[in-house]
Order: C-alpha cells, then sequence, then structure tokens
C-alpha cells in the first residue's frame, strides 16, 4: 500500500531571470544582410499572462485518458507558470531566413534551456515543412530517428527527419512521457512545430510537467519499490500485413526482420518471432531513475504507466477488444515480470497531472524540449491540428 503524502507545488524559480533576459536582447549585425539594422533586437520575452489557457480543459474523469477516473488527479489543467515554458517573441522576421533564426535561436537555446527545460519561441517566419527543416538543422543538433519507438509516428512527406508529431486518433489523449523513456536509447531534445494551429476551445493542448518535481513529490515508497524491483517493458508488434497500428515494420521503419534483429541484438533485448504470424514479442529491463548529463542530478525518466497496457485499455482504439495482458502493444511488469501493483501506476499518473501546465499553441511556434527534464503529451481534440517533431541526439 502507498503511505500518504502531502503534494506542494514547486515555487517557480526566479533567480537570476534579469540576467538572462537581458542578455536574450541580443544585438546583431550580418554583412550578408546589410538590411538588418546593427543593435536590433530580435526577441522579446513574453509574460505567462500571453501563455494562459482561455478555456478550462478536463483531466479528472476525462474520456480516453489513461488513469482519468483514478484518485489524485486535478480537476482542470493548470495554465503555463513563470519560466514554464520559457517563452520568446521573435522579432522584425522580414529579414532573416529559416537558417538565421536556427542560429539565433541556438545561442538563445544555450543561455536558458538548461536553466528553463522546456523553451517556446513564437512569431518566427517558418510557414511549412521544409521552412522548420531547415531552421532545425541550423540549430546545430545532431539529429536521431525514432526507431524502436511506441508512437505512431511517421516522418512527413518529403522529409528525412522530420516527423509527424503523431497519428494517433484525435480523441485519444496521450498520456505525460519523455520520449522513448522506455528505453536505453533516446532523444536528448525533441522540437515541436506547429503548422497548424488547434482552436483551444475543441482541445489539443500540449501538456508539460518537469520530471524533478514528479521525482520530488512522488511517494518515497513508490521509488524505493521501482528502484528495487526495477521495469521490465514488454512489446508485442503485430505484422503489418494482420494489424496496421503499433506494426513491426512501423516501429523499427523497415520491412527486413533481419535489420530488426540486429536492433534487438544491439541493444540485448530479449525477443521471439510467433512463426504462424509473424509477430514481434520482446521484452528488456530498465531503472526508473537516470542521471541528467548536463546537471548530474538523479532524475525520474521512466514510463511504467505510459507502457502500462492500460494505455490502451483505455483507448479508442481499443474499445471493445480483450486481449491478454502481454499482447497489447506495450506493457508494463516489475523486473521479476510480475504485474506492477496498480496504486503504484495510479499514483505516478497523479502526480505528473497535478504538476502538468498547458498552453495555447500558435501557429509557427516552435517549442524545445530536454528530454530528460520535461514530459509533455497532448490532449484530444476536435477540428485541424497539425504539429511537426524533430528529434536530436545531443
Amino acid at each position: 500500500m502507498l503511505t500518504s503524502k502531502s503534494v506542494f507545488m514547486r515555487n517557480p524559480v526566479h533567480h537570476g531571470t534579469r540576467s538572462i533576459l537581458c542578455a536574450i536582447k541580443l544585438t546583431m549585425s550580418f554583412s550578408s544582410k546589410p538590411q538588418v539594422a546593427e543593435n536590433q533586437s530580435f526577441f522579446t520575452p513574453l509574460p505567462p499572462k500571453d501563455l494562459a489557457l482561455q478555456f478550462k480543459h478536463q483531466i479528472a474523469g476525462r474520456k480516453y485518458l489513461p488513469g482519468s477516473g483514478g484518485k489524485g488527479l486535478p480537476k482542470f489543467l493548470s495554465s503555463a507558470r513563470e519560466g514554464f515554458p520559457f517563452a520568446l517573441r521573435a522579432e522584425s522576421i522580414d529579414h532573416l531566413t529559416p537558417d538565421k533564426w536556427g542560429q539565433l535561436c541556438r545561442e538563445q537555446l544555450d543561455r536558458v534551456l538548461p536553466k528553463y527545460n522546456a523553451v517556446l519561441f513564437r512569431n518566427l517566419p517558418l510557414f511549412e515543412a521544409g521552412d522548420f527543416a531547415k531552421f532545425a538543422d541550423n540549430l546545430g543538433y545532431k539529429p536521431t530517428n525514432y526507431e524502436g519507438g511506441t508512437g505512431n509516428r511517421y516522418l512527413a512527406e518529403g522529409e528525412t527527419e522530420v516527423y509527424l508529431s503523431t497519428s494517433d486518433p484525435p480523441d485519444f489523449n496521450i498520456e505525460l512521457h519523455n520520449e522513448m523513456a522506455c528505453s536505453p536509447v533516446h532523444p536528448k531534445k525533441v522540437i515541436f512545430f506547429c503548422l497548424t494551429e488547434p482552436n483551444e476551445e475543441w482541445g489539443g493542448v500540449t501538456p508539460l510537467v518537469r520530471n524533478n518535481e514528479i521525482y520530488d513529490q512522488l511517494d518515497p515508497e513508490v521509488i524505493k519499490i521501482l528502484e528495487e524491483r526495477q521495469i521490465r517493458y514488454t512489446r508485442y508488434l503485430p505484422d503489418e500485413k494482420h494489424h496496421p497500428y503499433a506494426s513491426w515494420q512501423q516501429s523499427f521503419m523497415t520491412k527486413d526482420p533481419k535489420k530488426v534483429e540486429e536492433y534487438l541484438k544491439r541493444e540485448k533485448f530479449n525477443y521471439e518471432w510467433e512463426e504462424s504470424t509473424g509477430n514481434l514479442y520482446y521484452w528488456y529491463v530498465l531503472p526508473p531513475l537516470a542521471t541528467h548529463p548536463v546537471t548530474g542530478r538523479k532524475i525520474w525518466f521512466t514510463q511504467p504507466n505510459v507502457h502500462h497496457n492500460t494505455y490502451y485499455k483505455e483507448s479508442p482504439m481499443f474499445d471493445g477488444v480483450s486481449l491478454p495482458n502481454h499482447m497489447y502493444p506495450t506493457h508494463t511488469l516489475y523486473g521479476d515480470g510480475s504485474e506492477i501493483d496498480p496504486e503504484v501506476i495510479e499514483h505516478v499518473r497523479a502526480t505528473g497531472w497535478r504538476n502538468a501546465v498547458g498552453f495555447p499553441w500558435r501557429k509557427r511556434d516552435v517549442l524545445v524540449l530536454d528530454n530528460l527534464a520535461v514530459q509533455h503529451g497532448r490532449l484530444s481534440f476536435k477540428g485541424d491540428r497539425l504539429l511537426l517533431a524533430y528529434l536530436t541526439a545531443e
């Protein structure tokens, strides 16, 4: 059983804000761009009120949100707060190309991302996937791919490193998660680009939460249990000829089973092929905590709840479907193969949502996340919404 524990919201970080904001008023001139005036300010910080949600977004009891019927969830999602995400508005946007904006934004990210973990750029002159690809490339981070990822994600048409953020149905809520935290191989940063902004009244908000706030507010007994017993991640991936959703061909971005086996052997995963169906089942064990490569702090970096089969049991894609636990696309167990206590899953979910915030997307927004420090998700929506994603290896 879980011990009772009071939950306190972390105070927003203010120290050092003045020096960072002063640094944002950078001045630059480009000899190759004579139309850009010297001493031109390229960014203006945005206050939290500019990122405030205009509508209430239900969390507790929300349809198709995994675990929304559990204990401890907030009634509504909170708005963005001071410094989370840290937001900058681009100014004088007509003078520079997406390439140059990528370089300018990288300078800002080097200054503020280590402190704030989530940085939103607004009003950038990016109008299509190709613009975002040039921008992301000129940020200067080494890109990585989505091989072995668990999400329903595909490359954007005509692009080699830019993905559709998700292809899951709009009425499903994607739970808070770090990208590929269920894998020993994961991106260090996730960069989103809003190509089509959702109508906030009808949902589509991207909730964010800091891992250190989850870690600080989790029941110590839960952390102890998971550290001692660890987490076994299992995946059951059908051949695409049986089921197109979460097939092994989609997950590993290949139709060659030998290439899949090369990956599984390289990562030392256990795996089995079903001879009669061609479906793939594999599993491995990971700890719930990691060390942040920059801060050196112990962090919560795991997915016992998101990978749990209850994530799919509450999905419209599996309405009316009853499968053995191991035959859902993903599932989590204790390292010894026994089922994780339902109270543990419920507690982890509630702690994340209590600390989560959201903001309204605007067309051309770019959101950069430290993937080891910040979780993201997606609330269900109606109407149009299109986000692109770029993953980095550093």
